[in-house]
């Protein structure tokens, strides 16, 4: 548990610097405690000790004073004699009397808090022996005890009352106990001296002393004299000269006669005159009491100075350790809030830092804005403690930071620029290349070097969208562009032929709308990178089916291809990057299409999701938004058809099923560079073509189905004259769409880029 207990690593920074504060003060206020508490216990108890007497003291003493009355007259009740029933009811009304008054005092509610436990125990003891007083009673009248068993009765209640004193008279103070005592003891000795007294009485009353009465008496005798002697042993000198006075009165000298006498057993029992021995006795008793009296009040009045000197101490050492604690613990919690309120300030700077500050500034590096490193982090100020060099060292930190950002920004930016130079050099290199081509298919005449070049052809344009790709890492956007909507199967045909493995795309023909001419480009860009991995990861033997449905929230084109799919990690992942497309890293050259086609996506709002399909492989959905998809009716604006729509190769293999079909020469393309707001003058078809090509004769080909007679066998060399014009047609119209959608030198052509050998899902 303790090794759990500091190895926390949830506590705040105050908690942790709160408890190495925390750790010292709390035994020194536990020691504090601890030494406040031992020194107010014995003021306390002295403060207690009157109000112990008050609560308990007086009123057992009162109570002990009525019985050892009451103890006597009953002693002489069995003697017999006029007027001592008389007497013996009015002393026992006396008696309850007392009793009712000690019961209710000590049994209120202060006495029962005040009270201790050995004090509760006594208090318990005597009310239990106070309740044999009825049967005592009871038996006195009776006369089924003598003398001695009524003074023993008596004598026991009062004995039980003496341990109730010695609980109350308990002080911590040593002096002060011993004087507790002692006043105690007197009291002990002068109920002694009344036991004898009684006995003696009751004896003279009654004509003589038995002899158990007479060894009662000396037993008594003895004890009370060695009571007075333990008693006096600890006296005040004022109280010590009056008890040797009391020794040396006439009375007491008398009194000790007699017992002199009593206790010489070998002789007879003196003759006792009942007048002398009570007044004698009546004198020494009553100094007696004043001597016990005068002691008691010494003794109480002494408490006060004792426990007002015990307090003066208290309040010297108390009062001097409690100012030092408190102003030890002000002084510590000033530092440490001083040092909690630098460090927590220094915790929101670096949090602000690197939440706010830090991507503030990486975000308008990556748009272009220029940062001033001394702007964004100030230098360092003065140093005074470790801390401010820690702030200093926090803002060098960052100051280096916000450095190495802008650093890493303008190289960022000049490899972009380098990218979109390479960019735009190749794209002008590859229209010059198609442009070539172009020229040697027309002066070909021969079907396999024409096949040739036509697969040449098709490589450049493969390579054009390459190039694209450098145009969009480097944050640019193609030139190509349409003023006008282009027919969707337009788009999706003119996608399929930029991918190498055409033969195998089935397309199903989509509905009649039109793409925004705004977003073509991009679109065959984007679909040419799925359908390119598509049929570069699935079996040969396989086709790829490209699909689209309107929906009300935009137009869905399905790209599900049949080959070994991908994990389902790998799928939420590449989802994540096409829904937030990350910054392109050089690290992940690998992922270029999947970064590709993200980018493309996000300029036109467009979602790209993969899934798994149910035939093993993926499939692909682009989502397109609803207003960029527009009704297919091209009445009042015709739709220009993108270029490469139909390229040589697919019209050699025009009668493959999968083949894309030869789509209706361009109309209405922007001459040079991406659509404008302005009008730009537009081409009109055939008009620069030479007039040989003009003239060149229509072929009409047999209706099918005719009812005449069977068409003579053609002649090879008229097969490839018809398949020549049409491929030579089909290339014209391509590459007067590329021409028109170049824009004018020294401007770079854009490009769409094929994605690395990977998959972009």
């Amino acid at each position: 548990m303790p090794r759990r207990f500091f190895s926390q690593q949830s506590w705040s920074i105050r908690s942790r610097v709160m408890l190495l504060l925390l750790a010292p003060l709390v035994p020194l206020m536990g020691m504090w405690l601890f030494s406040t508490t031992v020194t107010v216990g014995p003021a306390a108890n002295l403060l207690d000790v009157k109000s112990g007497v008050d609560m308990f003291g007086t009123p057992a003493y009162e109570l002990v004073s009525e019985l050892q009355a009451e103890r006597a007259l009953s002693m002489r009740f069995l003697s017999g004699g006029p007027g001592v029933a008389t007497e013996l009811d009015t002393q026992r009304a006396e008696t309850d009397l007392a009793l009712a008054a000690f019961r209710r005092l000590t049994g209120s509610d202060d006495a029962e808090s005040a009270a201790s436990d050995l004090t509760r125990q006594h208090l318990a003891a005597v009310g239990k022996a106070l309740e044999e007083l009825p049967l005592g009673r009871a038996v006195v009248d009776t006369r089924q005890y003598d003398r001695v068993q009524i003074m023993r009765l008596y004598s026991g209640i009062i004995d039980k009352t003496f341990g109730l004193y010695g609980s109350v008279s308990g002080l911590d103070d040593h002096e002060l106990n011993r004087q507790a005592g002692t006043v105690i003891a007197l009291t002990e000795a002068r109920e002694l001296y009344a036991r004898e007294n009684a006995l003696i009485s009751a004896a003279i009353a009654g004509g003589g002393m038995s002899a158990a009465e007479r060894s009662e008496a000396v037993s008594l005798i003895g004890l009370q004299r060695r009571a007075h002697d333990t008693a006096t042993r600890y006296l005040h000198p004022d109280d010590a000269v009056h008890y040797t006075a009391i020794l040396d009165s006439a009375a007491y000298l008398r009194m000790r006669a007699v017992e002199d006498r009593l206790a010489d057993l070998g002789r007879p029992a003196p003759a006792i005159d009942a007048k002398q021995w009570t007044a004698d006795y009546a004198t020494v008793d009553g100094k007696l009491y004043e001597l016990e009296s005068a002691t008691a009040s010494r003794t109480i009045d002494a408490t006060m100075p004792a426990a007002t000197a015990i307090l003066v101490r208290l309040g010297l050492a108390g009062g001097v350790g409690l100012i030092a604690i408190v102003v030890l613990a002000l002084v510590s919690f000033r530092v440490a809030r001083s040092i909690i309120r630098r460090i927590n300030n220094l915790r929101a700077q670096a949090l602000h830092v690197a939440e706010h500050s830090l991507p503030d500034v990486v975000a308008r590096l990556r748009a272009g804005t220029d940062v001033d490193v001394d702007a964004e982090v100030p230098p360092p100020g003065a140093v005074d403690d470790e801390l401010n060099e820690l702030e200093n060292a926090f803002a060098q930190v960052q100051r280096t930071a916000v450095a190495s950002a802008v650093q890493e920004a303008t190289l960022r930016n000049g490899l972009n620029q380098v990218f979109l130079n390479i960019g735009r050099r190749s794209q002008v290199l590859l229209h010059r290349q198609l442009a070539l081509l172009d020229a040697m298919e027309r002066r070909t005449t021969d079907p396999q070097d024409l096949e040739d070049l036509y697969r040449v052809d098709h490589l450049g344009a493969r390579m054009r969208r390459h190039a694209e790709d450098l145009v969009i890492l480097a944050g640019a956007k193609p030139g190509r562009g349409w003023r006008h909507p282009v027919p969707l199967h337009d788009v999706m045909r003119s996608a399929v032929s930029e991918v190498e493995e055409f033969t195998r795309i089935t397309v199903v023909p989509p509905q009649e709308l039109a793409l925004r001419g705004r977003a073509v480009s991009d679109v065959i860009h984007l679909l040419a990178e799925l359908l390119e991995n598509a049929t570069a990861y699935s079996p040969r033997d396989t086709h790829v089916t490209v699909a689209g449905q309107l929906l009300p929230n935009g137009y869905a084109v399905e790209i599900e291809d049949r080959g070994v799919g991908m994990p389902t990690s790998a799928v939420e992942e590449a989802n994540q990057r096409l829904a937030d497309p990350p910054d392109f890293d050089p690290a992940h050259s690998s992922r270029l299409g999947l970064f590709v086609v993200a980018k493309l996506a996000a300029r036109h709002g467009i979602k790209v999701t993969l899934r798994p399909s149910p035939y093993g492989g993926l499939t692909a959905v682009v989502l397109l938004p609803r207003d960029l998809v527009v009704d297919g009716d091209t009445s009042t604006s015709p739709p220009a058809a993108p270029p490469a729509l139909a390229t040589p190769i697919a019209a050699l293999t025009a009668g493959s099923p999968t083949a894309p079909a030869a789509a209706p020469a361009p109309a209405d393309l922007l001459e040079g560079g991406p659509t404008t707001e302005a009008e730009l003058p537009v081409r009109a078809p055939q008009t620069h073509l030479a007039a040989p090509l003009r003239e060149e004769p229509v072929i009409v080909l047999d209706e099918p189905g005719g009812t005449g007679p069977a068409s003579p066998v053609r002649p090879a060399e008229r097969t490839r004259s018809i398949l020549t014009s049409l491929l030579a047609g089909a290339h014209r119209g391509r590459s007067a769409a590329a021409v028109s959608t170049v824009p004018a030198p020294p401007a770079d052509t854009p490009a769409a880029a094929e994605p690395p050998e990977e998959s972009t899902s």
